[in-house]
Formats: structure tokens, C-alpha cells, sequence
């Protein structure tokens, strides 16, 4: 049944619930651990964590204004199709904290959250951003789906979490993926970012999305499979496009026969 979609949070992947619960008690556990140190050595925390804590804030402007320098940031002149989607996403998810944007040359990675002290920003490939610029609903998507991260993984419960299983993060993208979704408001468009991000915007057209799902679920078989479960950060492209069947079949975005839609375990 379809859920009204407010905030970031209401697109927490299934994956992801099934295991918060084990990550929050390890955090628990690692918080204790890390009071039980603070009281017992509040010296040492006066004397050299403090003027660790305050110098990373005095920083951050600093640390946010050299990744400026590298590129060209995002404003009402300066890429006013990325601004304008930007503001359409936080204004969706009622988010009141908006991140720097920044456009760079391309690299290994296609887009990334970071965090400096109390800044936001978001960083995006140049060669990405050229292919997806006059397509609103996959720009939304991308910028959702770093906003999400910021939201999660950089907000409350982010600090919360100092232990993330790989298995976990995997289960975050899909939670970011979601979140993607609702701004494209697309399940087309949706599929076609995660294709763009697998191979790239020439051959994204030429990807089968079934022959996708097929090779996602022989990357998890085996022993092999599961190790990846335990190092990789991202799921495979295949379980990526699954999950944005499901969540938008589960939303009414789209019809999807149950049967084709795949489901991809993290692990236990």
C-alpha cells in the first residue's frame, strides 16, 4: 500500500531496516565503550580532542573552499538547471539545510556527499552533469539521492553510526536510491540514472536491464558472493534498478508484475 512521502526518512529501504537494528546495537556498544574511555580520562580529552574538535570547525570553510576552487559552484547564474532542481528536492523533502553544489572535472567517482564540520556539500562530475543537465527528472534524481545522504548519513543518526557493515551501506544506497525516486517522481527516469552511472551516458541506452538483474544476482552467489556482501560499498547496477521497480510498485509510481521483480538479500 502507498505511504505519503514526507521526509528522507520515509524512504529507508526495506534492506536497511532489517538491519538497523544489529547496527544500532553495535553503535550502542561502541558509545559505551567510548564514555566509559571520556570519563576515565577527561584529562586527555580537554587536552587533546577538544582543540581537535575546534580546529576541524575553524577548517571547515576552508576545506570546503578548496573543492570550490577546483571547479565552478552552483548558483541562480551558475548552472541555473541545477539550482533550480536542488531547491525542488529539499523543498520536497521539507529539508531546510541546503548543501553547496559544486561542479567539477571528472574523475573515478560520478557524484559524492561531504561533510565539513557543519557544511554540506555536493560534489558533481562535469562529464555526469553533461549528460543529465536537460533531463530534470534524472537531475533530481542524482541530487536527491546525495541530499539523502546528507540527511542520513551525514545527519543525527550518521553521527549515531560509527560502525557501518558494508552490507548496511549497500542497504543506505538503495535507502538513497529511494529517496532519488520520489524527486524524479520517474521509475523510467530512475532506472535510466542508475545506467548512466554503470557505464556511462553513451552505452547507457544500449544496457539490458534484465541481462543487469541477472548478473547482479550471480555477483551475490557463492563464495565469492559472499565476500563481496562484506566489502562492497554499492549494490550491483541490477539490484539497484530492482529495488526502484519495487519501491515504486510499493508507492503505485508504476505497475510491475511481482514476478519480475527481483529481490537481492545483502547477506545475513
Amino acid at each position: 500500500m502507498a505511504t505519503r512521502i514526507a521526509t528522507f526518512a520515509d524512504c529507508v529501504s526495506q534492506e536497511e531496516r532489517d538491519q538497523r537494528f544489529s547496527v544500532t546495537l553495535v553503535n550502542v556498544l561502541l558509545w559505551l565503550m567510548v564514555l566509559v574511555a571520556v570519563i576515565g580520562s577527561m584529562g586527555l580529552l580537554l587536552l587533546f580532542i577538544l582543540p581537535g574538535w575546534l580546529i576541524r570547525h575553524l577548517l571547515s570553510e576552508y576545506m570546503v573552499r578548496s573543492i570550490q576552487a577546483l571547479g565552478a559552484t552552483v548558483s541562480e547564474k551558475q548552472f541555473p538547471e541545477v539550482h533550480r532542481a536542488a531547491g525542488e528536492v529539499l523543498q520536497r523533502f521539507g529539508a531546510t539545510v541546503s548543501p553547496r553544489i559544486v561542479v567539477v572535472g571528472s574523475g573515478e567517482v560520478n557524484a559524492l556527499a561531504i561533510k565539513f564540520a557543519r557544511r554540506r556539500v555536493i560534489v558533481l562530475l562535469s562529464e555526469l552533469l553533461e549528460g543529465i543537465i536537460d533531463n530534470p527528472a534524472q537531475l533530481r534524481f542524482l541530487l536527491a539521492h546525495e541530499c539523502c545522504h546528507h540527511a542520513l548519513d551525514h545527519g543525527p543518526r550518521g553521527m549515531f553510526e560509527m560502525h557501518k557493515s558494508a552490507k548496511y551501506r549497500q542497504a543506505r544506497e538503495l535507502t538513497c536510491d529511494n529517496a532519488g525516486l520520489v524527486a524524479a517522481n520517474d521509475a523510467k527516469e530512475a532506472r535510466g540514472m542508475i545506467r548512466r552511472l554503470c557505464v556511462g551516458h553513451r552505452l547507457s541506452e544500449r544496457l539490458d536491464e534484465q541481462e543487469l538483474k541477472k548478473e547482479a544476482r550471480s555477483i551475490y552467489t557463492g563464495f565469492s558472493g559472499w565476500l563481496l556482501r562484506r566489502k562492497l560499498s554499492h549494490p550491483p547496477a541490477g539490484a539497484r534498478i530492482s529495488n526502484i521497480e519495487s519501491f515504486a510498485n510499493r508507492q503505485g509510481m508504476l505497475s510491475v508484475p511481482s514476478a519480475g521483480i527481483m529481490q537481492y538479500p545483502l547477506g545475513s
